[in-house]
């Protein structure tokens, strides 16, 4: 890893000039550094390993993260390892830190302050800080040159980072050992989160012990996985398989493109293997109340039965 960030500190400013298109540079960034990267994560079928140059024209701070396909498939979203360089190269942060894209959108105006907020919040179910990282404030931009953007999102957004001055990079040793700490802090907040999550969830998991807790919050995971869940939405619409609402014609403009997705998959089913899901055929769309309550029944895959429940 290394020599391949050296690649990107010695060459970034001056092919960033030049056309995105077709670019040497560009094309190592996608490939050849991502590919490196999932080797040191042991082409884990949990983790997707995603890098970026820019789309279009190129970004200021390139970067390369890898991602718990429970938690997040894209950068826009949840939350992730992922190596970032300042925009001067003259370091890159290992930072764990926040999707920006989606707040954004949601948030517009309060963007930094919910990710500052979401950051300490983050911080503290971390608890104790690891002495390799830190949760100082990141710094990507030249202040005089960059232009408000994306950078300063991810600048707000972290909640623990270690800086590499690109004059004195550490050993390759000192990167695995790196990326494996930040894996196994990922992995903590994760659990952290998810029993956070679960403890507000209890009326509907109670029924649920040891390894049917664990495929619980598996299937619960699946279902907060916005960028699948976009693709339910667009497959199946916005009317309740259950009970047929339609939330714009019950609140207008406010119920507009609302609904909930449901997995279909027994939760006995579920295992540790990664699965490739279907939009059509594994989740279903549903109101809130029917989602609810879909899961409160014996066997919350059995959409006819759930349906016949309701009529009678």
């Amino acid at each position: 890893m290394k020599d391949l960030f050296q690649r990107i500190i010695s060459q970034y400013s001056e092919e960033s000039k030049k056309s995105l298109k077709n670019n040497q540079l560009a094309r190592f960034i996608k490939d050849e550094l991502k590919n490196e990267l999932k080797k040191i994560v042991n082409n884990d079928e949990r983790y997707i390993v995603a890098s970026s140059s820019g789309k279009g024209r190129w970004t200021a701070t390139p970067w390369i993260a890898i991602f718990d396909i429970f938690i997040t498939i894209t950068a826009q979203e949840g939350f992730y390892p992922v190596f970032i360089f300042r925009d001067d190269m003259s370091g890159f942060y290992l930072t764990l830190n926040q999707g920006v894209t989606t707040i954004r959108q949601e948030n517009k105006k309060e963007t930094l302050n919910i990710l500052k907020i979401n950051a300490k919040k983050f911080r503290a179910q971390l608890g104790n800080i690891p002495s390799n990282f830190s949760d100082l404030d990141i710094k990507l931009r030249n202040l005089e040159t960059t232009k408000i953007g994306l950078s300063r999102d991810y600048e707000a957004g972290n909640i623990i980072a270690k800086f590499y001055s690109s004059n004195e990079l550490p050993s390759e040793n000192i990167f695995k050992q790196d990326i494996s700490e930040i894996l196994g802090i990922y992995k903590s907040l994760i659990f952290v989160h998810e029993e956070i999550e679960t403890q507000e969830e209890n009326h509907e998991n109670n029924n649920y012990q040891g390894d049917e807790k664990k495929k619980y919050r598996q299937h619960k995971r699946i279902e907060r996985n916005q960028t699948l869940i976009k693709k339910v939405k667009k497959a199946q619409g916005f009317i309740c398989k259950a009970c047929k609402l339609d939330f714009a014609d019950k609140y207008g403009v406010l119920g507009k493109d609302f609904i909930e997705a449901h997995h279909l998959k027994p939760i006995s089913q579920l295992t540790e293997e990664i699965v490739k899901l279907d939009a059509k055929k594994d989740f279903v769309v549903l109101c809130s109340n029917c989602h609810r309550m879909i899961h409160r029944t014996e066997d919350p895959s059995n959409l006819n039965a759930f349906k016949l429940l309701i009529r009678n």
